[in-house]
């Protein structure tokens, strides 16, 4: 009931106060300095001026979930992408008896309501249809002003569940790959990994992976180096074909144990107000972004 009178406010919200008075006084808040969003510099302040000014089409395609497949099976092989096992408008629409015992469902308009079933006999649909109900009825713009999600159908997808790749040696699985890619060219790998105890752990390396001396949004690296996947070339190939050839973008991807799948492209990472430490790697890579 709170989220539900939380998001009603910032609808309201909306109408009165403007996308770059809200966003400035939540840079404020969140990193720290007074940005300037006529001539960014940094690169939080680079992606907030996206979000600002910018009103591409494209974006919103890439943001939702299911038209983007399209634009990706264009490019690269559609094996690349995890198969869709339905697409509903309505929770109560999933047939659970025809879904495999190990699924994953998730909204197309949004970012954070993925939901992995490892054991269908477990899982608590109860819980899962408030979810969806929830995130069904909440459009991101009006949650962080990420205006390319505005337009976006609200749709349930179900897809295959992917046995992510796992470091026998080391014992952890890599949970997500991210690269970051800036004027059509691949630069770092955000991974994401999660030891036997279940901690997460963020590594960023570049395309060499060599360990970078910088982190996001506070997230530690693993005290285990990681060997690097096999995969991983092949990872940054598809990312410099899929990527924007102008400007930021971000390629995420599951890695399994043979093989490369797409997961989204992002464009405003946490919505332009992503901590990166040491403050100083803002700027550098604000730098990398050299185009409008």
């Amino acid at each position: 009931m709170i989220d539900n009178l939380t998001y009603l406010a910032k609808v309201i919200r909306t109408r009165f106060v403007s996308d770059r008075k809200y966003l400035t006084k939540r840079f404020i808040s969140k990193l720290g300095y007074v940005p300037d969003f006529d001539k960014p510099s940094s690169f939080n302040e680079k992606v907030t001026a996206r979000m600002i000014f910018e009103r591409d089409p494209l974006h919103t395609q890439l943001a939702d979930k299911l038209a983007v497949r399209e634009i990706i099976s264009d490019k690269i092989c559609s094996s690349h992408l995890v198969p869709i096992l339905g697409v509903y408008k309505h929770f109560d629409e999933i047939d659970f008896n025809a879904l495999p015992e190990k699924f994953v469902l998730k909204c197309t308009h949004d970012s954070g309501s993925a939901t992995v079933c490892s054991d269908k006999k477990r899982f608590d649909r109860g819980s899962a249809a408030l979810k969806f109900k929830n995130h069904l009825s909440m459009n991101m713009y009006y949650r962080k002003r990420e205006w390319h999600y505005k337009d976006i159908e609200p749709r349930i997808i179900a897809e295959q569940y992917i046995d992510l790749y796992h470091d026998t040696k080391n014992d952890l699985i890599i949970t997500t790959c991210r690269v970051h890619c800036f004027e059509g060219k691949p630069a770092y790998i955000e991974v994401d990994v999660q030891d036997r105890q279940g901690k997460d752990y963020s590594n960023i390396y570049d395309t060499t992976w060599e360990l970078q001396p910088f982190k996001v949004d506070l997230k530690e690296n693993s005290p285990i180096c990681i060997d690097k996947p096999e995969k991983i070339c092949q990872m940054v190939t598809l990312s410099e074909t899929l990527c924007l050839q102008k400007g930021y973008s971000r390629v995420d991807f599951l890695l399994s144990k043979d093989y490369v799948y797409f997961s989204e492209i992002t464009l405003t990472p946490n919505a332009g107000r992503m901590v990166i430490t040491p403050a100083e790697w803002d700027l550098k890579l604000g730098s990398l972004w050299q185009s409008d």
